[in-house]
C-alpha cells in the first residue's frame, strides 16, 4: 500500500497536480449550456429578418434593387468587381441575401429575385462592355487567379508603385504544372 501511495505521489508531481485522492472542483461545467430549443423561446424581433419585410412583393424588391444599382457609387463598385472577375452569380447572391439580412424581403423573395438581379447586373456589364463571367465554373481556377493577379498589378501600376512588374510581363516561373514547381 505504501508503494502505491508513493507511486501516486510521483505521478501527481509529474503532472503538476494535487494528490489524486484529493477532490478538486472542475472549472468547466458541462451542464452550463443552452437548453435544446432555447433559441425558440427568445424574445422575437431581435433581428431585422424577424420583422415584417419592407418590400414584401417581388416587384417592389426588384425596383428597390434597381434603384440602388443605378446610384453612381454602387454602379462604380459593381463595374470594378465585374472587371476584377467576380462572377455575376456571386454578386447576385450577395445582393439578394444581404437584402434578406437587412429585413428588406423574405428569404423566399430573395431566391425569386436572383434571376432578375442577375439580368440587371448583366445589363450593366453589357452597357459597360465588360467581359463578365456568369459563374466561377466558367474558367478554371488557375486562369481566374492569374487574371486577378494581373488586375492587382494594373491597380498598383495606376497608383504609381515603381516596384511592380509591368502588366505585360508575367512571373518568370516555367509553365510546367503544379508538380514542376516543387
Amino acid at each position: 500500500m505504501a508503494e502505491q501511495d508513493n507511486f501516486m505521489g510521483q505521478a501527481a508531481e509529474l503532472q503538476g497536480t494535487q494528490d489524486p485522492g484529493v477532490y478538486k472542483e472542475p472549472t468547466i461545467n458541462p451542464f452550463n449550456a443552452p437548453i435544446p430549443g432555447q433559441s425558440l423561446t427568445d424574445e422575437p424581433g431581435n433581428y431585422p429578418w424577424e420583422h415584417t419585410p419592407t418590400h414584401p412583393e417581388i416587384e417592389d424588391a426588384a425596383e428597390h434593387v434597381y434603384k440602388n444599382l443605378q446610384k453612381k457609387k454602387n454602379t462604380k463598385r459593381l463595374v470594378v468587381l465585374l472587371k476584377m472577375g467576380i462572377p455575376i452569380e456571386a454578386l447576385t447572391k450577395v445582393t439578394t441575401f444581404s437584402g434578406f439580412l437587412e429585413g428588406k424581403w423574405t428569404v423566399d423573395t430573395a431566391k425569386l429575385l436572383e434571376p432578375i438581379v442577375a439580368m440587371m447586373i448583366t445589363s450593366i456589364a453589357e452597357i459597360g462592355k465588360i467581359p463578365a463571367k456568369i459563374s466561377l465554373g466558367d474558367v478554371d481556377d488557375q486562369e481566374f487567379f492569374d487574371e486577378m493577379a494581373m488586375r492587382n498589378m494594373d491597380i498598383e501600376k495606376d497608383r504609381g508603385d515603381p516596384n511592380m512588374l509591368p502588366a505585360n510581363e508575367g512571373p518568370s516561373q516555367p509553365q510546367t504544372g503544379l508538380m514542376g514547381r516543387i
